[in-house]
């Protein structure tokens, strides 16, 4: 029997147990067999993400498949695989080819691969119109977050900028924002984002055939693709909210308690809110945020009432940890950060789905 720790991609994608580990989230408990092996096996970390990513695509995006279909894309299969090896490979006659482990292995990887990435890749496109002005290539690149929990999930963006992704809510963006023009995302569903400033590069939030338009600033975009309507609240700064096709002509700029309501007709109603009616669909965060001398763990506990997160650390390892700063319109991030610099070299924030782990190994060490 082969060892874990020798498993290729397609072993993993072939693994009954593995498959249930990714499908049933078995990843998030620390307890799980699965998840102390990867913890242990930094090698095969990469190899493991990579057919999670597989699996998970490949779950989300589910599309019937005939019989004919799955006829025509082995045969098809096993015709490249035989020309791009150009090798002599010697069966038995009176054994099948599906029975010599060796192309068992390869094309039944090769057909989960087809399956959830080509035609998982093909329902996505259908489903989210906003991405059709790209390339495959460039769809295939974007990174795709996911909040299937009942709380807010934080995500950090190449530039820094974060974002908290509401259930039910998904956000796609690229690797680096680089050598492009703007900083676009494409969201389905709701989140509040916290955007760093850079007048040279525009961030661009497209929804649906909505785009927001921002330098930096704070706001929420509410956009289901099962909705009619395409909601833009602004927390601070100013946006600028217009139809993709028509920047120029149809567009309105929002104030901070500002909103504006794009309905199924592209037709824009913008009025004022009050603060009360921000900080529901946005967060609690204010413009300034002071501590003087104050319990790190304390710090923790206002970041998470404001932004609805959950801050998971080591209480006693950090009960001494005094901090004195002013955090201002950061993003959570940089926020985080920030407060981690202050609490020692090392010490560092990480996001795992919808938590954030602070890892320390205390004051000043």
């Amino acid at each position: 029997m082969k060892k874990y720790g020798d498993y290729t991609i397609e072993d993993f994608l072939l693994d009954p147990a593995f498959v249930e580990w990714v499908k049933s989230e078995g990843y998030k408990d620390i307890s799980h067999p699965w998840t102390q092996w990867y913890q242990t096996h930094q090698s095969q970390q990469y190899l493991v993400k990579q057919a999670r990513e597989f699996i998970l695509a490949s779950h989300i995006h589910e599309k019937p498949i005939t019989d004919q279909q799955v006829e025509n894309i082995i045969t098809n299969t096993l015709n490249r695989i035989q020309l791009e090896e150009n090798t002599d490979m010697v069966f038995d006659e009176h054994i099948p080819w599906y029975q010599h482990n060796t192309w068992k292995w390869s094309i039944a990887a090769t057909i989960f691969l087809l399956l959830s990435v080509g035609i998982g890749w093909y329902a996505d496109k259908n489903e989210n119109p906003q991405l059709s002005h790209l390339s495959q290539k460039a769809i295939e690149e974007l990174i795709t977050k996911t909040n299937k929990s009942n709380l807010k999930m934080p995500v950090k963006l190449p530039d820094g900028s974060s974002l908290l992704l509401e259930p039910n809510s998904m956000i796609q963006f690229p690797k680096s924002f680089e050598d492009s023009p703007n900083r676009e995302v494409y969201l389905d569903g709701q989140a509040f984002f916290e955007v760093v400033k850079n007048p040279q590069q525009p961030f661009l939030v497209h929804a649906k055939t909505t785009v927001v338009k921002v330098l930096g600033t704070s706001f929420t975009v509410q956009s289901f693709n099962t909705a009619k309507e395409v909601k833009v609240v602004v927390k601070t700064g100013k946006v600028m909210v217009y139809e993709k096709e028509e920047e120029n002509n149809n567009r309105v700029t929002l104030l901070p308690n500002q909103q504006v309501i794009v309905d199924e007709q592209n037709l824009m109603q913008a009025s004022a809110i009050s603060e009360e009616q921000v900080v529901a669909i946005t967060s609690k965060t204010s413009t300034a945020l002071e501590f003087n001398e104050s319990p790190v763990a304390q710090i923790f506990k206002k970041l998470e009432s404001l932004y609805g997160v959950h801050i998971y650390f080591d209480q006693k390892l950090l009960e001494d940890c005094s901090l004195t700063t002013t955090l201002g319109e950061e993003p959570l991030f940089t926020k985080l950060q920030i407060i981690c610099e202050a609490i020692g070299p090392n010490t560092k924030f990480e996001v795992v789905n919808e938590k954030i782990i602070i890892q320390s190994l205390g004051c000043n060490q």
